[in-house]
């Protein structure tokens, strides 16, 4: 079976530039910008790169941290998943 032409399985994203919190699996903080978001997923600009699969925390403004997952990490930029889904549209 072939995923048909212009097919993208993830969900929607729109730019969205703000500056958030990384907080790795050792505790360890770092101010990233959002560079997109989705319900399921985000990118961010970073100074350090994160490690492949690592479960951290992102926390955008003052609301409440997220738990999500490191899926790709490649020159300043990283990507990931919500381990559940986000209402980005709550985002202050």
């Amino acid at each position: 079976m072939r995923r048909p032409p212009g097919y993208i399985k993830r969900a929607p994203r729109i730019d969205f530039s703000r500056f958030a919190l990384l907080i790795d699996s050792k505790g360890v903080e770092q101010q990233v910008t959002m560079l997109d978001i989705s319900s399921s997923g985000f990118k961010v600009q970073v100074a350090d790169l994160p490690m492949i699969g690592d479960v951290v925390m992102l926390r955008v403004d003052k609301s409440a941290p997220v738990k999500a997952q490191i899926r790709w990490a490649v020159d300043d930029q990283a990507g990931g998943v919500f381990l559940s889904p986000v209402d980005y549209s709550a985002l202050p």
